[in-house]
């Protein structure tokens, strides 16, 4: 059956009971809309301000016949103003959407959920693309967008000033789908809370010159989940810097990446955006258990993030490879880089990019593996390997032929990471107390119980109710209110305050600083972190500037005639409160 034209059904279906627009009758062929790119229409299928919908089994594409490029989407769905503001329940199932020839804008897509408006803040809730498949598409594959998008971590730009009216669409759900030959980004998450995008397959991505473009990102989000996908073949044009295939762009908070296949992209593996925006910020993006392969460019494009951590990742460079591991940019990129296994057999090292100098105080590193290339600035790291780590078959396809093979050096080498996720690429079992292996594969059996660290410090968790032994100063409270496990935390703020303990220490020993932090309101910072624990008064810090908790951790070596440390929570700017709880020092 094919429908040319725009498709634009009305009314809603209800909880338990939704519109399916599917084949009919066992058997049926998948019905095609064609939309007219002749006519003024935006999009082939436009569900308006409809919710309760299920899409199954449609194919979706334009009759361009050599119309001029505009706006247009394949499938867009689009509320607006809702009175109650909730978007909620759309199924997108086994869809085909291909050949939509929209301009350079972001407004083109092949699937777009679009809250638009400004008079009722409205959001989507509860959203399933899956096992669909998105190619020939200019200008984004399968993204997310909103009008309700300002809030000071996002900056000046798109029109935001110093507007505030951020609302999140919650229960995003982008799965098993594959993208391939589309001309600018595959996948986009905007303005959303606790998104997944899981087991997706993207390919031949940003092939048509359309600025700046990566695999699958997020922006303006907090929480975003994006785990199990494979991106490959992102171009890097020359109206395009980026080409990589992931990115954590600016006001993200919390964005996770992990268990991702990463190779032959031409910018690269992983992007870190913080400050690409007017006064834009993001923090807390962590990136583990991943594999990159052949990517181009730089591994780490650092431009901006106030808290990161890369941990357990593994990374090929293959003869003849340039790529640097780490480019640098503008805005200051605060990096706990642990437990990485980098196979470099080609000649990049750490650089600036453009104008931007490589800046290493930037990074912090712990006991990673470096083998191959050794560039004359290579990171100093108190557990360094230099050893051929023995991968099971470096320069493979598969994702298998990167295991550690029998008498790796990484095996039992890594450092241990509060909050690690508990699995490894392959879903085996990661250590929370031993010494896990170095790189995205776990192969070496650990007992946690028989490898619990003494804690240095007392009272970490304020369970006493009271700060002994912590000493203070400025405005500091024990609270029942806000406590991450337990029932305690404590409170610092505004901005100076502290509370302190000196530790004892070894001399000559790598610590690792842990615990949960999070601020009462934007545009606060708390640091957890620890300082003179050399004669030279050297500090360290975890910083937090989310509104929830989220785990931070630093690593610190004492020096060779060191007893004690002093270990802080601090409220370091802002008018609003720090919270910090679970502080825990241990031997890494």
């Amino acid at each position: 059956m094919l429908c040319r034209g725009t498709l634009r059904p009305r009314g809603s279906g209800a909880a338990g009971a939704p519109v399916t627009l599917a084949a009919y009758g066992p058997g049926s062929a998948r019905p095609v809309v064609a939309g007219d790119a002749a006519s003024d229409e935006i999009a082939a299928v436009h569900l308006r301000n409809v919710e309760q919908w299920e899409i199954r089994g449609l194919e979706i594409t334009f009759q361009d016949s050599g119309a001029t490029r505009r706006e247009r989407n394949g499938l867009l769905v689009e509320i607006a103003d809702l009175p109650d503001g909730v978007g909620t329940h759309y199924v997108v199932d086994d869809v085909h959407v291909h050949d939509v020839h929209g301009d350079s804008t972001k407004w083109s897509n092949g699937i777009q959920f679009r809250v638009s408006g400004s008079t009722v803040p409205t959001n989507f809730h509860d959203v399933l693309v899956q096992n669909s498949r998105i190619s020939g598409v200019d200008r984004e594959g399968l993204t997310t967008r909103s009008t309700w998008m300002c809030r000071p971590a996002y900056g000046t730009g798109d029109g935001c000033g110093s507007k505030v009216n951020w609302r999140a669409s919650t229960g995003i759900v982008f799965r098993a789908n594959t993208l391939h030959d589309i001309g600018g980004d595959g996948i986009v998450i905007r303005a959303a809370d606790h998104a997944l995008v899981d087991g997706n397959t993207a390919y031949d991505i940003a092939m048509r010159p359309m600025g700046a473009n990566a695999g699958i990102w997020t922006i303006n989000s907090d929480y975003t989940t994006i785990q199990h996908n494979e991106v490959h073949h992102v171009r890097r044009l020359p109206d395009n810097n980026d080409g990589m295939a992931f990115d954590s762009d600016f006001a993200n908070t919390g964005a996770l990446f992990q268990y991702n296949h990463s190779h032959d992209n031409e910018g690269g593996f992983m992007l870190f955006c913080g400050s690409c925006g007017q006064g834009s910020s993001s923090t807390g993006t962590v990136v583990r258990y991943n594999l990159s392969t052949r990517d181009r460019s730089r591994w780490l494009f650092a431009v901006g993030e106030k808290s990161a951590q890369m941990y357990g990742n593994t990374v090929y460079l293959p003869p003849g490879s340039t790529t640097p591991v780490i480019q640098q940019g503008g805005g200051s990129t605060l990096t706990q880089l642990s437990g990485n296994l980098f196979h470099n057999l080609g000649t990049g090292g750490y650089t600036g990019w453009n104008s931007h100098t490589y800046r290493p105080s930037d990074f912090t590193w712990t006991s990673n593996l470096f083998y191959g290339t050794h560039p004359a600035n290579e990171p100093a790291d108190p557990g360094k390997i230099t050893a051929d780590p023995r991968l099971a078959n470096p320069g493979g396809a598969s994702a298998a032929d990167y295991r550690l093979g029998s008498g790796s050096p990484a095996r039992a080498t890594g450092s241990a990471v509060a909050a690690n996720g508990g699995r490894d690429y392959f879903g085996a079992a990661v250590p929370a107390r031993c010494r896990p292996d170095i790189g995205f594969h776990q192969a070496s059996p650990f007992d946690d119980s028989a490898c619990s660290a003494a804690d240095r410090v007392v009272n970490g968790g304020f369970e006493s109710g009271a700060l002994s032994p912590w000493t203070w100063y400025g405005g500091v409270l024990v609270t029942p209110a806000h406590a991450h496990t337990g029932g305690y935390a404590i409170r610092v703020g505004p901005s100076p305050a502290a509370v302190e303990q000196v530790i004892t220490v070894r001399p000559g020993t790598t610590y690792r600083l842990s615990g949960w932090g999070k601020v009462s309101a934007a545009g606060t910072e708390v640091s957890l972190g620890v300082k003179a624990y050399d004669a030279i008064g050297s500090t360290t810090r975890a910083g937090f500037t989310g509104t929830a908790y989220t785990a931070g951790s630093t690593t610190f070596t004492t020096g060779p005639s060191a007893t004690t440390a002093r270990v802080y929570c601090y409220a370091r700017s802002g008018a609003g409160h720090g919270y910090c709880d679970g502080i825990t020092v241990v031997p890494a």
